[in-house]
């Protein structure tokens, strides 16, 4: 009997882990290209292998319990622990798949271009970049089907190591057809009196541009991610928080004004990793190439500073 088992379990475990990590037939069906039918049949044919049940079932969803967590364990080792091997097997830790998430601002200024110099340096391997929330990020992590994240906070998850890389500035702008892009000498009171279009709590209940949380302001728009702010403050319509970096040509352009009436605290950027990842080299040269990006952008901004290449 365990022969048999041995011999069918590859067939259902990766059903068996879709579910396990959805907690839901119809979400597992539809990452697996399957019927839900077909997933609830996989999950009896497993249990009755077992000869015991995996999953309580709760209204429409499932919940693991004690049996089903430690084969969920189990599968999400031996994802990671078939990754190591494969590494080894290919005989260069550069060849194949490096799985990496990012978001917003740290997409475009520092993750992508560390990913395509990576590349260059080893022409076998083979970057993947997906844009994921720090929540989703570290639940791949923790099964193995990620190798770094980057994001903003310092969120913890069980088994997952996370490390500070640096920091970039942020302030406030407006775009050229704003009010306040030809006041002169405009007050933090001047500022406060339009509205903002903000982004989204984070994961640890803090808001994403680092506005403090003693300064009331109006909130015109929300939108997800903070580099859509670029975008809306351009049109001149709402006053937003950008991260200098993605500001900075647009200032020099004309095209934004930075408002230099308080001073916003630095975005801090993280980087996570399965504890038992840490020992594999492309995600480090990854997280050491992101560093030496960071470490090359400019210093956040005092309040007071004002840049030579301000409005034309």
């Amino acid at each position: 009997m365990l022969t048999a088992l041995r011999r069918n379990l590859w067939n259902w475990l990766p059903t068996f882990a879709e579910v396990a990590e959805t907690g839901s037939v119809v979400a597992a069906a539809r990452r697996l290209s399957l019927t839900p039918a077909a997933v609830s049949r996989t999950l009896r044919l497993l249990e009755d292998a077992l000869g015991t049940p995996v999953f309580n079932r709760v209204g429409r969803g499932l919940v693991l319990n004690a049996a089903g967590a430690a084969l969920r364990d189990a599968v999400r080792a031996a994802t990671r622990d078939i990754d190591a091997g494969l590494s080894e097997s290919l005989g260069d830790p550069f060849q194949g798949p490096l799985r990496v998430s990012s978001i917003g601002v740290l997409t475009d200024h520092f993750v992508v271009p560390a990913l395509v110099a990576l590349k260059g340096e080893h022409p076998a391997l083979l970057p993947e970049h997906a844009v994921l929330g720090p929540a989703e990020a570290a639940t791949l992590l923790v099964r193995g089907l990620l190798d770094v994240a980057f994001w903003y906070e310092d969120v913890t998850a069980e088994e997952i190591v996370v490390e500070r890389l640096g920091q970039i500035g942020a302030s406030i702008y407006c775009g050229r057809g704003h009010p306040l892009f030809t006041a002169k000498r405009p007050t933090l009171a001047d500022v406060l009196a339009h509205p903002f279009s903000v982004p989204r709590i984070g994961d640890t209940g803090r808001v994403q541009d680092g506005w403090p949380s003693d300064v009331p302001r109006k909130i015109g728009m929300r939108i997800t991610m903070l580099r859509s702010n670029l975008q809306v403050s351009l049109s001149g319509r709402l006053v937003t928080v950008l991260p200098d970096v993605t500001a900075a040509p647009h200032e020099a352009a004309g095209e934004l004004r930075r408002l230099p009436v308080l001073e916003l605290a630095p975005i801090e950027i993280f980087a996570a990793r399965h504890a038992a990842a840490l020992g594999r080299r492309p995600g480090q040269l990854a997280i050491d190439a992101v560093v030496a990006l960071l470490a090359a952008t400019p210093p956040p901004l005092p309040a007071n500073a004002r840049r030579s290449s301000r409005r034309r």
